[in-house]
């Protein structure tokens, strides 16, 4: 069984019923293994200060498929833009907003629903959506296809689809790009507010699209709540989301870390309104016109590599990056107020 969307935890560093808790989502190109070294070495940095580590995995389908799962996050992203919220004018716009924002209430119903379930760690997060839907027509884009998607995109009837028609076909009533993290995460956090712990969200690369989209499914379930978000704190590294895809009352709550020269999170950050479907397929062809460069790039252990930003390289860069996930792990972001000052803020590491 693929471990897409299960939830991994530490033998060594066991969560014991701490009252905060970080929960971890890894990138792009991230095996099981590597994501466990991320973990430990996040452990390490918290020893003076220890949480509860889980960590929501994200299954790789090679760097392509990964990159195109990323710009499909981005575009579930932009249905929750606050531009799209303030549609008016003609009667297309007014209706293509209410199919938005009927989607939106679809991912929060389905959440909400999944929240009451006790699920076991490796649970297939869509196997049991599936059996909550109430139309068994809402079926999800299969593994195989999943790991295709670069092919699927030069179809002639997918080219001729929009937005709406593509993620609706090959997704179902499920969030596009990465359903099951997406899903798994959301649950996570819903479980970890239900238990009163505060949360360090802490993700990586395209883990950040995942964890976007998940907080923004919870706001949208919890709605007029919002009081939720100040005991959630977000930490992205190799960032490749925009503070406009986080919910307004998260950002003030959020930190990302980006190397000058890390062109992945370059790359993929600038991908900007990304709700049209002819702004994907340019925004891909140009990505993986470069892609072979990229691949180079991640394959050398680049600046973009999770193991750079958490210390485990032998750099002045990648050793001040874990300083300073560790400071905003260990201390009060509102009692520090170095810290308070880098609240909604994006570092960016010189070499």
């Amino acid at each position: 069984m693929s471990p897409d969307g299960f939830l991994i935890t530490l033998a060594d560093y066991p969560p014991a019923g701490r009252r905060r808790r970080l929960i971890h989502v890894n990138g792009i190109t991230s095996t099981v293994e590597k994501q466990q070294r991320d973990l430990r070495a996040l452990a390490r940095l918290t020893t003076s200060h220890p949480l509860d580590i889980l960590g929501v995995h994200n299954q790789t389908s090679g760097f392509h498929a990964d990159v195109l799962e990323s710009l499909l996050g981005k575009a579930e992203l932009y249905r929750f833009w606050p531009e799209l919220q303030q549609v008016s004018g003609s009667s297309t716009s007014a209706s293509a907003y209410g199919s938005l924002e009927q989607r939106r209430r679809e991912y929060a119903e389905l959440v909400q629903r999944l929240s009451v379930l006790d699920l076991e760690p490796e649970t297939d997060m869509l196997a049991v959506a599936q059996t909550l839907q109430r139309s068994p027509q809402d079926q999800p884009l299969s593994d195989q296809a999943s790991s295709n998607l670069d092919a699927l995109l030069k179809l002639p009837f997918v080219q001729r689809m929009g937005w709406s028609e593509f993620s609706q076909y090959f997704y179902g009533s499920y969030p596009a790009g990465a359903p099951r993290p997406t899903l798994r995460l959301a649950y996570e956090i819903l479980r970890s507010l239900q238990l009163g712990a505060d949360i360090f969200l802490v993700a990586h690369s395209q883990g950040l699209i995942i964890a976007a989209l998940a907080c923004q499914i919870v706001r949208e379930m919890l709605l007029p709540q919002t009081k939720w978000m100040e005991t959630l704190r977000i930490i992205g590294y190799g960032p490749v989301i925009l503070f406009e895809d986080l919910p307004l009352e998260l950002r003030s709550q959020t930190i990302l870390i980006q190397h000058r020269q890390d062109l992945v999170a370059e790359s993929l950050s600038n991908v900007r309104n990304v709700g049209l479907w002819s702004h994907i397929q340019t925004q891909f062809k140009n990505l993986l016109d470069n892609a072979d460069g990229l691949i180079q790039t991640i394959g050398n252990d680049s600046y973009h590599t999770a193991s750079h930003y958490l210390g485990l390289r032998d750099e002045p860069t990648s050793a001040r990056s874990a300083q300073l996930i560790q400071l905003l792990l260990t201390q009060d972001w509102q009692a520090s107020p170095a810290l308070a000052a880098l609240r909604g803020s994006r570092i960016i590491l010189e070499a």
